[in-house]
């Protein structure tokens, strides 16, 4: 089976192993003024997850994740947040004025 260069055999299990501890990892990757953007963290996350597995358990069609992670465009709130939803989180947009 095809892996991506970013996989991990002992970080995918772990992240594979419970919700809380993926989910912690993808929000460490964002942390900060140093942090990811939310898009490249969960690329990041979703390429050492592994892709067949992060589509069993997001049931997300392969296709569609690998479309995703080869895309340099944006996706939509709608569509982000079917990919967060497994790591039990939603997109959230929270503009602030400045000076």
């Amino acid at each position: 089976m095809y892996r991506h260069g970013a996989y991990d055999e002992f970080l995918a299990a772990e992240l594979r192993s419970s919700k809380e501890y993926a989910c912690g990892f993808l929000l460490t990757l964002m942390e900060g003024d140093e942090g990811l953007d939310p898009v490249v963290a969960l690329k990041h996350t979703i390429k050492r997850y592994g892709i067949k597995e992060f589509s069993e358990f997001s049931e997300i069609p392969e296709k569609s994740i690998s479309r995703m992670l080869s895309s340099e465009s944006i996706p939509k709130i709608e569509t982000l947040d079917k990919y967060f939803a497994p790591f039990g989180l939603k997109v959230k947009i929270n503009l602030e004025e400045v000076a």
